[in-house]
Order: structure tokens, then C-alpha cells, then sequence
């Protein structure tokens, strides 16, 4: 099978499981907005975003590793399985007395109630273990080739999920503990059915490990740790600012706001999944560079299409997804939605120093885009609430994918078509403006441009789909 065939049935397949699982979440945020207050959902997010960036620290972001040398022929499977569990093991035993340090996260709720992230310690730990430990399994089922498993297991947590969510928030009315704790059990089951379906155990070799191995493969994931954490700080440090200098009401309808660009993200993630497993092969760096091209025009114009959409929608979207009360976020979704653009491409530019195991630029490239994105935060938000947080979220993307577009042509020149690009930035950014003024006709004005973007980027759709296909 080719790089573009492979390419082609791996996105295939990631988007039924993908598409049908996060739809899924999507539509069931107009639940939790009516299940939990304002501040109950921007404590809950607190605890899922510090969680998401401990799960690096903890794991030593041991999952890329997995897949990334667990795809070479070469490489004996069980040596990479065990090294990934035996990591994440020891990393949770060392965070264990740490713990003291969730006190510096503290938000203040619209009722004048200050707290801080200490109370719920031990449930920020039970999720970080179960889910580095089910990061390491889905990781090592796709260097396996088990894509539709992997695909499956997507839908099934997701479904396990919304299903306990149900259960601990209607029926028990656990709240934030519910909301959390349901997460951590569909992980937990995750894990157990992997292992069961996949028999990963035939693949633990706990004597005698392959320490070569293990140092080559820590050396290739210890830069992406502060990477992980710095791209976790750029969602992270938004909703954090605002907790703390407006209120844990505003960081919430912010949070909600957030899920719409998300949808655009989730493109960028059922791409990049399949995307992962074709880069590497041992086709000539002329064909790579073709290849990387081809394949980033044709995702740029697929991306950007569906931001112009989402600006379009903003109003909508928020009137179908939450409660009335989170309505006004609809203000935030314009920004958000270039920003997520931009995200995507910087995201498929990443692919670069994965595919040549270069991973401390790609951390330096992370860092310098974390920086302005704090920095913003700090000057904008006091002065603008959520839409100066939105504002830094997109400077901060427009610039990581700008460094990264530079950086990455030491390694592998993507050669992008920057006049059209250029264009849609520039139609997608008037459009974003217009919404938010609310010109007369403003309607017609956004389906005008919409139909703009689409036109522009339909020839490099169309021609790029047909090299794909033609080669597949």
C-alpha cells in the first residue's frame, strides 16, 4: 500500500471513529450547562485543563515515543510496550508528593467563594494515571497497525463516558466529582478492553529491558514534555486568567465558546492521527517534500473552509450547544476560530520534527508562542475579558505556525501556496469583524464570504484530492 492509499484509509477510518465520538460530547455540553452552575463547569474545566498538563509531566510524554518507534520494523514490540507502561508507572510514583503544589491553582466563583484545585487532589491523580495509562495502550494498538480498534475504542470510551455522565450527574448528582470521575472510568475500561482485545500483555517483558532502547526513547520524548505542557498552557493560561481576574462564570461560558473552534481542531486531530503513520517511510526527500506539500495545501483549504464556516455559525452554534445563559459567547467564537486555523497548520508543520525525530525545536517553537500567548493574557484580559483572551490565542497560533513554517525548512521545505492562503486569512479575518459588528445585512455579508473562501480554496481542494486519489 502507498503513502497516499495508507494516508487516505487511516483518515478514512479515524473520522467514523472520531467524527461520531466528539459529535457525541459536543452535543451533550447543552446537558452539562443545565446539570451544573456557571462556576461548577469552570471548576470542572480547571481540573480537566491542570490535568491535562500534569499528564505530560507524569508520563514523560512516553505515548509519542510509543508510536513513533513502535512503527520502525526494526523495533522488538515488546521492548517498546514495556518501556511506555514501566515510564508512566514510575513517573506517577514520583509526581505522587508534588501533590501540595495544585494549591497555587486557585479561581474565585461569581459568589465571592475562593478555593483552590488542592481539594480535589486525589481525583486530579486518579485521572492523570488512568489516562497516561490508556495513552500508552491506544498508542501502541496504532504502531500495531490496529487502526480500527483504535477507532472503535474512540467511540467506546466516549459512549462510556456520556453514558456515566448521565448516571453521576442526573442520577447522583455528583456535580464536578461526577463530571470528572466518569472520564476516569471510561479510561479505566479503555484500558481493560485493549488489553483484553489486543492481548497486550503478551507484549510486558519486564526482565532484562532494552535500556539503549529506553534512553533513545526518553531522549526523543523528554523535549516534547515542556512542549506538551506549553501547548496545554496556551488553552490553559486563558481560562486560568480569567478565573482569577474576572470569575469562574466567565472562564466557563469562555470554555463553552472554546468547543466551537474545537470542531475545527478535530479535523486537524483526525488528520494528524493518520497523518502520523504515513509520514513514515523510505521514500527519496524529494518525494517527502512532495508528499508534505501536496498534503498541507489540500488540509490548509479543507481547514479554512470549515473556520469560515464556523464564524458564520458562531450565533447558532451557541443557541443549539448551551443553556441561554452562556449565549453571549458567541463573541469569542470569531476569534477563536482563525486561531484554531492556525493551530491546525502549525500542527501538521509539527509532523516535520516528529518524522525526523527533531523534538527540541518543536519545543522551542512551542515556548515562544506560550510566551506572547501569557504575556497577552496578562495585558489584554483585565481590559477585555474573554475577548482579549481570545485575541492573545490567536497571535499566539498565527505566530507558532509562522516560526514553525520557517524553522522546519532545515529539515523538510513545505512548500506552501502562500498567495492563496494569504487571501482566505485575509476574507476569513473580514468576515470575523463583521460578525462581530453587526453591519446591516450582516447575514448576507457572512454568506457572501463564505462562498468566497469556498471558491478560492475549492481548485486547490479539488486538484489535491486528485492527486491523492489518483495515486491511492
Amino acid at each position: 500500500m502507498n503513502q497516499y492509499k495508507r494516508l487516505l484509509s487511516n483518515t478514512f477510518i479515524f473520522a467514523i471513529g472520531t467524527f461520531s465520538s466528539k459529535i457525541l460530547v459536543i452535543l451533550m455540553l447543552r446537558f452539562y450547562t443545565g446539570m451544573m452552575t456557571q462556576d461548577e463547569m469552570g471548576v470542572a474545566d480547571l481540573i480537566i485543563k491542570t490535568t491535562s498538563i500534569l499528564y505530560p509531566v507524569v508520563s514523560l510524554s512516553i505515548g509519542q515515543a510509543v508510536i513513533r518507534y513502535g512503527l520502525e520494523r526494526r523495533r522488538r514490540k515488546s521492548d517498546v510496550f514495556t518501556i511506555g507502561l514501566v515510564t508512566v508507572l514510575c513517573g506517577f510514583v514520583i509526581a505522587l508528593p508534588f501533590h501540595p503544589l495544585l494549591g497555587f491553582v486557585q479561581y474565585n466563583t461569581s459568589a465571592g467563594v475562593t478555593g483552590s484545585l488542592l481539594e480535589y487532589q486525589w481525583l486530579i491523580y486518579l485521572y492523570v494515571l488512568t489516562s497516561c495509562t490508556q495513552n500508552v495502550c491506544s498508542q501502541f494498538i496504532r504502531a500495531l497497525g490496529y487502526v480500527r480498534l483504535y477507532a472503535i475504542d474512540g467511540i467506546f470510551r466516549t459512549f462510556m463516558t456520556i453514558l456515566l455522565n448521565i448516571l453521576y450527574l442526573k442520577v447522583f448528582e455528583w456535580n464536578i466529582f461526577g463530571y470528572v470521575f466518569s472520564i476516569i472510568c471510561s479510561d479505566a475500561l479503555s484500558t481493560v478492553c485493549l488489553f483484553v482485545i489486543a492481548s497486550l500483555w503478551k507484549y510486558i517483558r519486564l526482565r532484562r529491558p532494552n535500556f539503549y532502547l529506553w534512553r533513545s526513547m526518553l531522549a526523543y520524548s523528554l523535549p516534547l514534555v515542556p512542549d506538551a505542557i506549553l501547548v496545554y498552557i496556551i488553552g490553559f493560561s486563558d481560562q486560568a486568567f480569567l478565573a482569577a481576574m474576572q470569575d469562574t462564570s466567565v472562564s466557563a461560558i469562555y470554555s463553552i465558546a472554546y468547543r466551537v473552534p474545537t470542531l475545527i481542531a478535530l479535523v486537524a486531530s483526525i488528520f494528524i492521527d493518520a497523518w502520523q503513520i504515513s509520514i513514515v517511510n523510505n521514500n527519496s526527500r524529494e518525494e517527502q517534500i512532495r508528499f508534505f506539500s501536496n498534503v498541507g495545501n489540500t488540509y490548509s483549504s479543507i481547514v479554512f473552509i470549515i473556520a469560515s464556516g464556523g464564524i458564520m455559525c458562531s450565533k447558532l452554534a451557541m443557541m443549539i450547544l448551551a443553556v441561554p445563559s452562556y449565549y453571549i459567547g458567541w463573541t469569542f467564537i470569531p476569534i477563536l476560530a482563525i486561531g484554531a486555523g492556525f493551530n491546525c497548520l502549525s500542527s501538521f508543520q509539527k509532523s516535520v520534527y516528529l518524522l525526523e525525530k527533531r523534538t527540541v525545536p518543536s519545543f522551542l517553537s512551542t515556548a515562544f508562542s506560550a510566551v506572547i500567548n501569557i504575556a497577552l493574557n496578562a495585558l489584554l484580559i483585565p481590559r477585555y475579558g474573554g475577548t482579549g483572551a481570545a485575541a492573545a490565542t490567536l497571535v499566539s497560533y498565527i505566530a507558532l505556525f509562522l516560526y514553525r513554517a520557517i524553522d522546519s525548512r532545515r529539515f523538510m521545505p513545505v512548500r506552501w501556496n502562500k498567495t492563496r492562503l494569504l487571501i482566505t486569512v485575509l476574507l476569513t479575518a473580514v468576515q470575523a469583524a463583521l460578525m462581530l459588528l453587526e453591519p446591516p445585512l450582516w447575514l448576507v455579508w457572512q454568506i457572501i464570504l463564505f462562498i468566497l473562501v469556498c471558491l478560492l480554496n475549492c481548485r486547490e481542494l479539488l486538484v489535491g484530492m486528485k492527486k491523492l486519489l489518483h495515486r491511492a
